[in-house]
């Protein structure tokens, strides 16, 4: 049954208002079940992909797919000016982190006088592991 792109249910209102108070960062599909399930709301990990990839289609999201194993991150769009950052992800527990850092930038005018390269942020990232993941060992 085809619902209309304005067809609202209490989940998708849930999704839409948790994605937007994260100002911009990314998180997985996991990561919101976990948090739906640690508030006893309910939500069926196929229903927050659908309204996920209804989000991306509508350009209120962005979809990140980085190394075709992982699962995707998703980012909602704050602004359509938002920034294109560089990418911290986490080896063990697969959290991906905007990386906001000055030096970076001068990383990139150096790869790009010096090399005569353009690196593309948004698909750059560092593996490692994320402070609590690294403080957990």
């Amino acid at each position: 049954m085809n619902r209309p792109e304005n067809y609202n249910t209490k989940q998708r209102k849930a999704i839409m208002n948790y994605v937007a108070a994260l100002n911009g960062e990314h998180i997985t599909a996991g990561q919101i079940m976990k948090h739906f399930d640690e508030k006893n709301f309910l939500i069926g990990l196929s229903t927050i992909y659908r309204h996920l990839d209804r989000l991306v289609e509508s350009g209120k999201m962005r979809k990140y797919t980085l190394d075709g194993v992982s699962g995707a991150c998703y980012q909602y769009i704050i602004d359509e000016d938002i920034r294109e950052y560089f990418h911290l992800k986490c080896e063990e527990c697969g959290a991906l982190l905007h990386l906001k850092c000055s030096m970076l930038d001068e990383i990139q005018q150096h790869v790009y006088e010096e090399h005569t390269f353009h690196i593309n942020a948004m698909k750059t990232v560092f593996y490692g592991k994320c402070a609590e993941c690294f403080n957990g060992d």
